[in-house]
């Protein structure tokens, strides 16, 4: 019986082997320059004035915010649309392509992140607001509570 069962884990070693050349494995991580976006600030960055003229003329875009539903909660822009960066690997397909996305964050550091995220994933036409929700209650509506 022994016999047996070691001729037969013989077989399954050796086809093994003999398979392993064969089989590809998928790469964990795009190569380095895949990875890397060349980035311009101007192409990627809206400033809280643009961004409020966008509003006022009633521009079609969605307005993205990548902070902590704590956060949210304590101060948000009207009509923003709520997906926590870390959420956003798994949810950016609640977004419509072809759209524009302006995206915010506390301070504009998350918003960056998302923004390369977003581009990497095919969107067209994504911002980051610089200096993010502090930076509008200080220069658009300061009657914003600031954290």
């Amino acid at each position: 019986m022994f016999k047996h069962i070691k001729k037969v884990l013989k077989k399954i070693r050796a086809r093994y082997i003999n398979n392993s050349l064969e089989r590809r494995l998928p790469r964990a991580a795009p190569s380095v320059e895949e990875a890397i976006l060349p980035f311009d600030p101007e192409t990627y960055t809206v400033a809280p004035k643009h961004l409020k003229q966008m509003m006022d003329e009633g521009k079609r875009f969605i307005l993205l915010d990548v902070r902590e539903e704590w956060e949210y909660q304590v101060v948000h822009l009207e009509g923003a649309v709520l997906i926590p960066l870390g959420n956003l690997p798994r949810r950016f397909t609640e977004l419509t392509r072809g759209v524009e996305i302006v995206i915010y964050c506390h301070r504009g550091m998350r918003s960056l992140d998302a923004a390369g995220l977003l581009r990497q994933l095919g969107f067209k036409s994504v911002k980051s607001l610089t200096g993010g929700i502090d930076r509008w209650a200080q220069e658009i509506d300061s009657t914003l509570q600031r954290y």
